[in-house]
């Protein structure tokens, strides 16, 4: 799946976490890093250009052990491929948002530049 179709999905996305396998390693983008930010506070966050529009930056999460991930009573595995996990959150999070902005400032104080 390429990060257009992901990106896809995270628009449409109220209630799911979607994780997938790049380069070794498990990721989740916008909203679906929002849920595991709130879940479990991970502060292992990067941007990405975005090749969808120009000038945008795409918030991602890696997740180690995803299988661990999935402990919890709050989580329900829906799908789960050798590169794919598709995962219900059965809380409801507000704020995807502010957060958004808030790890963009974040970032722009540690690393000294502008995220746009």
């Amino acid at each position: 799946m390429d990060l257009e179709e992901m990106l896809q999905n995270e628009k449409q996305n109220v209630g799911c976490i979607f994780l997938y396998q790049e380069e070794g390693a498990w990721y989740a983008y916008e909203r679906s890093a929002f849920y595991c930010y709130s879940l479990l506070g991970i502060v292992d966050i990067d941007w990405l250009p975005s090749s969808v529009t120009v000038g945008e930056e795409i918030i991602r999460v890696r997740v180690s052990e995803p299988d661990k991930f999935l402990c919890t009573s709050l989580l329900k595995l829906l799908k789960k491929r050798k590169s794919e996990y598709v995962i219900l959150c059965k809380i409801s999070c507000g704020g995807f948002y502010y957060w958004r902005e808030v790890q963009k400032m974040k970032c722009q104080i540690l690393w000294g530049i502008k995220v746009k």
